[in-house]
């Protein structure tokens, strides 16, 4: 990875009640999780798909099997998988602050930092620890030493949504959003997303149109001035959308929006359709394992899909505060690094050219990050979904 990625760096949710489901809806207290053996335990409470689950627990493992490390700590796994019906990590960190517990076992918070906006919105500005950076050796490895959250948020990974398409069916992909979008007329049927409550990278369109249209600094900004100071931006790009919907992916006769971002993968793995946004990682794994083509490959436009960092952050609420910093420190070093990539093809955030034994190495320089966009909109989020429900949604019903 260069160097130059950092400077292409654009300045750029019901609440429970205290009870008897306490316990279980907010983590388990430290009498039950106060340590096993002479360490104590640092649970690690994640949510998303399931590739960032295993790659978690793999990396969790071999820090509990360090003779360096697991002197330190033991590591454990807790996660909520998208799409399911358990309760989101927002709520149950919100449940347990609400009720006042400061002793519980959410040590280390592993989440995008553009979901660091809804944890504050349910808690307090002053949720999260402010991290001692001096206590993690690691962190000098770390490109990213400046981030959108700042100092309660350490980056261990990147992610990024590029433009997937088939190479036989597209030589020659578009360069440009414009480009995109009259490649998406011109080839009826042959380009999708996936609705965007469902999945971010269909979000990303969704946002692009919008956002492509504001001021650079509008996409770090939670402030809801670029909605309501812009609405002709909003109101042309919710048109381009609404142009563009009579000519995406159908299904007897009918506008479909698949659910998830790995619905729009599907479609393009059985070339029913040609290109769709998507997430490098997913592209990458799914390559690899043979679901994906060797045809299907990704592009950047000139105006990128947003991208951001998975990172860490330590609640107040938690028990092992001290012991969650080495914890960081593993996640940070370059055998962990190196282990995300292999696990999920998760873009490193050290330099990549310290990473020895690297699958698939050659495909860094497919998901080159000089060509990310930074993205945190906070609960904007909710905003630009809402209306793609109202006015886009509604016409595929």
């Amino acid at each position: 990875m260069k160097q130059s990625w950092k400077k292409t760096i654009k300045k750029g949710m019901c609440l429970l009640t205290a009870g008897a489901m306490l316990v279980s809806l907010s983590g388990c207290s430290s009498a039950a999780n106060s340590g096993k053996g002479d360490v104590p335990v640092v649970t690690i409470w994640g949510n998303g798909g399931q590739e960032v689950r295993e790659a978690l627990q793999a990396i969790a493992d071999s820090y509990n099997n360090s003779p360096e490390y697991n002197k330190k700590a033991k590591v454990e796994i807790q996660f909520v998988v998208s799409g399911t019906s358990e309760q989101s990590l927002p709520d149950r960190l919100a449940a347990a602050y609400k009720a006042g517990e400061t002793d519980t076992d959410f040590d280390l918070i592993a989440t995008d930092d553009s979901a660091i906006a809804g944890i504050l919105a349910q808690t307090s500005q002053d949720f999260f620890e402010t991290i001692d950076t001096s206590k993690i050796p690691n962190y000098q490895n770390l490109i990213f030493k400046k981030n959108i959250i700042g100092d309660t948020f350490i980056p261990y990974r990147g992610t990024s949504v590029y433009l997937a398409y088939n190479s036989e069916a597209v030589p020659e992909p578009p360069k440009t959003a414009d480009e995109l979008y009259q490649w998406i007329k011109d080839h009826p049927g042959r380009f999708s997303y996936n609705d965007p409550s469902t999945g971010n990278s269909g979000f990303s369109f969704t946002a692009n149109t919008i956002y492509n249209q504001l001021p650079e600094e509008a996409a770090t900004s939670s402030d809801e001035k670029w909605m309501t100071e812009h609405t002709k931006e909003w109101d042309n790009a919710f048109k381009l959308l609404a142009d563009l919907h009579p000519y995406l992916y159908q299904t007897a006769g009918k506008v479909q929006y698949p659910m998830k971002n790995a619905g729009t993968l599907d479609l393009l793995s059985n070339k029913q359709i040609d290109m769709c946004p998507a997430f490098a990682n997913m592209v990458l794994s799914q390559k690899s394992e043979g679901t994906l083509p060797d045809s299907i490959k990704l592009t950047q436009l000139k105006e990128p899909f947003l991208g951001g960092l998975a990172g860490f952050a330590i609640p107040k609420i938690a028990k092992d505060k001290e012991a969650a910093l080495s914890v960081i420190d593993y996640y940070l070093s370059y055998e962990a690094q190196k282990q995300d990539w292999n696990t999920m093809f998760a873009s490193p955030v050290v330099d990549a050219s310290k990473l020895e034994g690297l699958e698939h190495a050659d495909w860094l320089a497919e998901t080159d990050f000089d060509t990310i966009r930074y993205f945190s909109i906070g609960t904007l989020q909710n905003k630009v979904r809402e209306r793609w429900a109202e006015e886009i949604g509604s016409l595929a019903r």
